[in-house]
């Protein structure tokens, strides 16, 4: 088992050491979009009784997050700017219901349901900031001795 986890640590770092843009972590911001789209999708029957929208709001909402995640790459930059929005969107919108929820006293699955996704959110909100900041600040080279 040992030798299969060094192999798999290898090719990570081998793939990290390749990459073309060295600060790009939009594949992981990818990964959390989708997630939080599954589990918004799988929760909107319950969660659906606490917003204040109509289903079909928060279906568009699911298809948009999962259609960001799915056109997100390095190569264009904004992308990685609406990644970020989208991710402090979905954060605040819902971190808010989760604890307009605990604080109502409601039932405490659909509290959990908000607060899991909205970790999902921050958890893309950093990567696409990591992301962002790769953009913008210059990649400084080590002085050649």
């Amino acid at each position: 088992m040992s030798c299969a986890n060094n192999r798999v640590v290898s090719i990570i770092k081998t793939e990290l050491g390749n990459r073309k843009f060295p600060h790009y972590y939009g594949d992981i911001s990818r990964i959390f979009f989708l997630l939080a789209g599954i589990i918004m999708l799988l929760g909107l029957p319950i969660l659906n009784q606490t917003i204040s929208v109509p289903a079909y709001i928060s279906i568009l909402f699911v298809l948009s997050v999962v259609f960001i995640a799915g056109i997100t790459n390095p190569a264009q930059r904004m992308l990685s700017v609406l990644d970020l929005i989208v991710s402090l969107v979905g954060f605040i919108v819902f971190e808010y219901y989760s604890v307009k929820v605990f604080a109502e006293g409601s039932i405490y699955f659909i509290y959990l349901i908000n607060q899991a996704i909205a970790i999902l959110f921050l958890l893309a909100f950093y990567f696409a900031v990591k992301t962002v900041r790769g953009f913008i600040v210059p990649e400084k080279k080590p002085p050649v001795p």
